[in-house]
C-alpha cells in the first residue's frame, strides 16, 4: 500500500477556491485572520516543491508548510 503525506500550508492573504485545481487540488480554506491555509495530500518532494514554486510565482508570503499525516492510496 502506497502512503502520500498530508500537508498544510499556510499563506498570507486570501485566495479563491478555484485555485484549488491550481494547487494539486487541495482545499482552501480562508481564515478571518486574512491567512489561507491549503490542505491536501501530496505524493512526494517533487509535487511539494511545485506546490511552493506556485506559491512564490504568484507573490503570495509562505507563513508555514506543515506535514499534518499520511492517507493511503490503495
Amino acid at each position: 500500500m502506497l502512503k502520500e503525506n498530508i500537508y498544510q500550508i499556510r499563506i498570507m492573504g486570501h485566495i479563491s477556491d478555484s485555485w484549488s485545481t491550481w494547487f494539486e487540488g487541495m482545499t482552501i480554506h480562508q481564515e478571518e485572520n486574512g491567512e489561507t491555509i491549503l490542505t491536501g495530500p501530496i505524493p512526494d518532494q517533487t509535487a511539494l516543491h511545485g506546490v511552493l514554486m506556485k506559491i512564490r510565482d504568484l507573490g503570495l508570503i509562505l507563513l508555514e508548510v506543515k506535514c499534518i499525516g499520511t492517507s493511503n492510496l490503495f
